[in-house]
């Protein structure tokens, strides 16, 4: 089969998609059909890019948008990328027999294609997109409403984890499967190096993703700041991209990468000591997420900080495998510097945490596993 990822992003450097799009291709033709936000124009930009040793199209919208600019700022930008959506995927119809939608910002013009042009419609959600912004109840209601019959339309819907069957508890779906945010080992960058001020035997600790406020990185900023026994390594893009820039400008144990092709993310963390995932909890989506750093943390054999929030913070706990924090009411920076603290102590014992990290990898959560799966849901399809 034919297959159109539709993403209101570009792709780049976006590991679920680079790891959803590889694995399918070893069966299927696939592509991309993406939004660029720091441009404006009237033609579809058609690129090349490279997903490991694998080429792929990527079709992107040239549409100005901000990131993190809220809700209300982006309806505009929105319904010009859906309308220019959907005008992409008609004209090129015959390019696609599947359209595989990525959350609910996608969701609207992709099966408005399908249903004209008899096409099937996978809707995979990253973030149930009620729970992911502040609104008014009624709106969220509106919008839950809305993404459930989205559900209920798709031929096959997708969720990263056991979880948020529960956030969707509303909604029918046809087929639904659970594929992992957990990350495929041979992928790390092996060319990668680190910034060449870090101080070798200093404790680095390491944070490599969006940069947004639910990842308490303006908190863990200060931590740092205040702190010139540790090193903190950080790449992303995002709306808090100018404060780490700052950050890092001003402080000679801080270093920020810019954004990182997948493997060299995987590469910047293996080459650091401590790794953080730490999702406020008053976010619902938070509640419900399964985030690529506990993965990533395991499958690399890290010492992990989380937020006790979710369910996987019990196997990090259980396992002793990290440390877990507790948010309370105006005070996250002391938990987290109590928590560095705490795994610095540790030391003498972070090859043995390694070993029991990446045993459980091994054992329960391997890509291979959830790569099947999706290909077993593709399968289905034909």
């Amino acid at each position: 089969m034919k297959i159109c990822f539709i993403r209101s992003d570009t792709g780049y450097h976006d590991s679920r998609i680079e790891k959803e799009m590889y694995a399918l291709s070893g069966e299927h033709e696939v592509f991309l059909l993406g939004w660029n936000r720091g441009l404006s124009g009237d033609s579809v930009i058609h690129e090349k890019r490279r997903i490991r040793d694998r080429e792929f199209d990527f079709y992107l919208i040239p549409e100005p948008a901000a990131y993190g600019g809220g809700m209300k700022r982006m309806i505009g930008p929105m319904r010009r990328f859906w309308k220019r959506a959907y005008e992409f995927l008609s004209e090129n119809r015959d390019k696609y027999d599947v359209i595989h939608a990525v959350n609910y910002d996608t969701v609207r013009p992709a099966c408005k294609a399908a249903k004209r042009f008899g096409k099937k419609i996978v809707y995979d959600i990253f973030d149930y997109y009620a729970d992911s912004y502040n609104a008014p109840l009624l709106i969220k209601r509106i919008i839950r409403r809305s993404e459930n019959n989205f559900i209920n339309r798709a031929d096959m819907t997708i969720i990263c984890s056991e979880e948020r069957k529960l956030q969707i508890a509303g909604s029918h779906p046809k087929d639904l499967i659970v594929v992992l945010n957990t990350p495929e080992d041979t992928a790390v960058s092996g060319s990668f190096k680190l910034n060449s001020g870090s101080v070798p035997g200093r404790p680095r600790v390491v944070y490599a993703g969006m940069l947004v406020f639910d990842r308490f990185l303006k908190e863990t900023a200060k931590v740092m700041m205040s702190r010139s026994d540790i090193e903190w390594h950080v790449a992303g893009y995002g709306v808090l991209q100018p404060f780490i820039e700052e950050c890092a400008a001003s402080h000679e144990n801080i270093f920020y990468y810019g954004p990182l092709a997948y493997g060299d993310i995987l590469a910047l963390e293996s080459r650091c000591d401590i790794m953080t995932a730490l999702q406020d909890p008053s976010v619902p989506n938070n509640r419900y997420s399964a985030p690529n750093k506990f993965y990533e943390a395991l499958m690399l054999g890290k010492p992990l900080i989380m937020i006790r929030n979710g369910s996987l913070y019990k196997e990090i706990e259980r396992e002793g495998l990290g440390e877990i924090i507790d948010v309370t009411a105006g005070d996250i920076e002391g938990p987290i510097s109590s928590a560095l603290d705490r795994i610095i102590a540790r030391r003498n014992n972070w090859n043995e945490m390694s070993a029991s990290a990446r045993k459980l990898y091994e054992e329960q959560y391997p890509w291979s596993r959830s790569a099947e799966t999706l290909l077993e849901g593709y399968r289905r399809l034909i």
